[in-house]
């Protein structure tokens, strides 16, 4: 019976960040693996697991290195972000920056970091007695109505089924809206650096380069005179 449970619950999670992750990649631009890219940078929403007492999954986003003019600045863009996450709403249980290498192709590796935010909700984050005792008046009363469940027959079952699903999803939106929040804040940021650094170097390009030289002046042209041809006595 346990297995069957954790069957069911898993599957009412991952239902619930596959509906989150299918609306990312309809409202923003789709990219491979189900993640998604807005605002420049690339993001990721992992599967759920089943944990002790509740339920886990991870958000990433890609740090967008094509924009830091100095080598480093990638881990204080991360620690920027990450101080912004831990201050949202529902903290992350850990934040790390990862680097991943992709391949592209048979001769091309491209390495990447990554912010990645992994996320724990305990079950009594998820769902209460009073929750529940809530949506089953309402399922009796005709106020509302839940589909039927493999393997579950009960009425508070469904409903704890149908609170899961819909505190995983509300919760995964808000971290996911918090996480692209936070890339715009810091990446505004960064995106200013960069226009300056540019000016800098250009103006300090501009001050090396040597100035023109004058172009030298004609040398005038001396034409030489000829004597006029005396004219020859007649006779």
């Amino acid at each position: 019976m346990g297995n069957l449970r954790e069957k069911i619950f898993s599957s009412a999670v991952n239902e619930s960040l596959d509906r989150l992750r299918g609306e990312m990649c309809a409202k923003h631009k789709p990219k491979k693996e189900n993640r998604f890219f807005t605002g420049g940078i690339t993001y990721d929403i992992s599967a759920g697991k089943l944990m002790d007492d509740g339920i886990q999954f991870e958000m990433s986003s890609k740090i967008p290195q094509e924009i830091m003019p100095q080598k480093g600045m990638n881990v204080k863009y991360f620690r920027e972000v990450r101080d912004l996450m831990n201050r949202s709403g529902k903290k992350p249980a850990d934040v790390r920056m990862e680097n991943i290498i992709h391949s592209t192709n048979i001769h091309e590796l491209k390495e990447r970091d990554y912010v990645k935010c992994v996320f724990f909700y305990r079950n009594n984050e998820l769902y209460t007695e009073d929750d529940i005792a809530r949506i089953v008046k309402a399922v009796s009363t005709g106020k509302m109505s839940l589909p039927d469940i493999t393997g579950i027959t009960t009425l508070p079952g469904r409903a704890v089924i149908h609170k899961l699903k819909e505190s995983v999803y509300n919760g995964a939106l808000k971290s996911i809206t918090d996480m692209i929040k936070a890339n715009e804040t810091v990446g505004k940021k960064y995106h200013q650096i960069a226009r300056d650094f540019a000016h800098e170097a250009a103006h300090a390009q501009k001050k090396k380069k040597p100035a023109a030289a004058k172009p030298a002046k004609k040398a005038a042209k001396t034409v030489k005179k000829t004597a006029p041809k005396k004219k020859g006595k007649k006779k």
